[in-house]
């Protein structure tokens, strides 16, 4: 009998359609004849819709929505206690951890246990540490395959995770049960191992890159969309408008670019259009050149999208490793290389060394954004040159895959997983 070749994705909480490094590797899989199951709750996949055309790929949806308006108050909630619930938990089980600090992850982790047998697949790879404290009663040594997305360490505060210690224990409950955590770049697999303690033998590299062919012809979209003279330099933010990218910043930065210079800001994300920071964006945005897109384009149109610009902006807040050591783990640097663009960077040593190096643009403070636009703009034929370089050499998908593959159905014995 013919052995079929069959992986599981898991995403609890995490927006699918966003992720070139999660939804390049469900279409390489696949391309490569492994079915490939991706579960999902609807509230990620409705945030980012996707669809995949290879017969090999299934999404199977745990419709959640019902649950959203108890959510939003029970986070409030559990953003100011959680400090105080943190000792409890910490001595609890996993399940009633879960069950107290994460009832929407506690309630997708029954419906995977009540509709699926994992013991079908040769891998479940769990996406982010949602997904993978999801899978609590459901360990499968040799089979789970975690893709780490944040780099989550123990300090207490961070202004992302109001409840981060809680979050932190769970996920290092289960680290213990892991094949492999698959990371972006071999730096951040460094970080995850001492926070850990886990060995950097079982870490597997997989940038955070973008697949296929580059755009060689510059596009049209956002000049079109917003009327934006052809003269003019466009600059593109794309991502999440939150406040540890700097969003805030970008817009005020642009009080001291030169005319005939224009920002858009783009985003995927339909729920921070509701937030007070969002707002306060549109506020600092009053009088300058700045357009704001926020329809949704999917991630087969984003790079023909951002093509139309000229220079793509990529900054960070210093909080920690996990956005400090961003070079191969930003989405948005590959979306921006594909389409050719020059990049504006934070200014942080990796980064700069790598953005420097390949003359793909600069790396600087934000206060310096002009005097980086005034440079970038004398040599934007060089740059765009350069930046299609990079891609095809460094940030395409397919490059990285095959090795990380290779290491889940080893060459010589391509009918079966590593037994290892």
């Amino acid at each position: 009998m013919t052995y079929t070749k069959k992986i599981a994705f898991i995403l609890c909480r995490y927006p699918l359609g966003i992720s070139s490094m999660i939804v390049n590797s469900i279409r390489m899989f696949a391309e490569k004849g492994v079915s490939v199951d991706v579960y999902i709750s609807k509230r990620s996949l409705d945030e980012c819709p996707i669809t995949f055309a290879d017969p090999h790929t299934h999404i199977i949806v745990f419709d959640d929505t019902d649950f959203s308006i108890f959510l939003r108050g029970y986070r409030f909630i559990m953003k100011k206690a959680s400090n105080l619930l943190y000792p409890l938990v910490k001595r609890a089980s996993i399940r009633t951890g879960l069950m107290v600090t994460y009832p929407e992850v506690y309630r997708f982790s029954k419906w995977l246990e009540s509709i699926t047998n994992f013991d079908c697949y040769d891998y479940v790879c769990p996406v982010d540490f949602y997904s993978l404290i999801s899978l609590h009663d459901m360990l499968h040594k040799h089979k789970l395959v975690y893709y780490n997305m944040e780099l989550l360490d123990w300090n207490p505060v961070n202004p992302v995770f109001g409840n981060k210690l809680i979050l932190k224990s769970l996920e290092y409950h289960l680290t213990s049960s892991l094949k492999f955590a698959v990371l972006p770049s071999p730096a951040r697999a460094e970080f995850f191992c001492q926070i850990n303690n886990f060995p950097l033998g079982k870490t597997k590299i997989l940038p955070v890159a973008s697949m296929g062919n580059p755009i060689l012809k510059k596009g049209r979209y956002f000049r079109d969309k917003f009327s934006i003279p052809d003269d003019h330099v466009v600059l593109i933010y794309s991502g999440n408008f939150i406040s540890w990218f700097q969003c805030l910043e970008i817009i005020d930065a642009m009080r001291s670019c030169r005319c005939g210079c224009t920002l858009v800001m783009h985003t995927w994300s339909q729920s921070s259009l509701e937030t007070e920071y969002f707002k306060n964006m549109v506020r600092k945005a009053q009088g300058l050149p700045v357009f704001f897109s926020t329809e949704y384009i999917s991630p087969d149109s984003l790079t023909e999208a951002l093509s139309s610009a000229d220079i793509g902006l990529a900054f960070y807040e210093s909080m920690d490793e996990n956005c400090t050591e961003i070079l191969f783990s930003s989405n948005k640097i590959g979306e921006y290389l594909k389409a050719g663009l020059a990049v504006i960077t934070s200014d942080f040593s990796s980064l700069s060394d790598f953005v420097h190096s390949h003359r793909i643009g600069l790396a600087v403070p934000l206060s310096r954004l002009s005097t980086a636009v005034e440079e970038i703009s004398r040599q934007l034929d060089q740059y765009r040159a350069n930046a299609l370089e990079c891609y095809n050499a460094y940030y395409r998908f397919e490059l990285h895959f095959e090795n990380f593959y290779r290491s889940l159905y080893p060459r010589l014995s391509d009918e079966q997983p590593d037994a290892q």
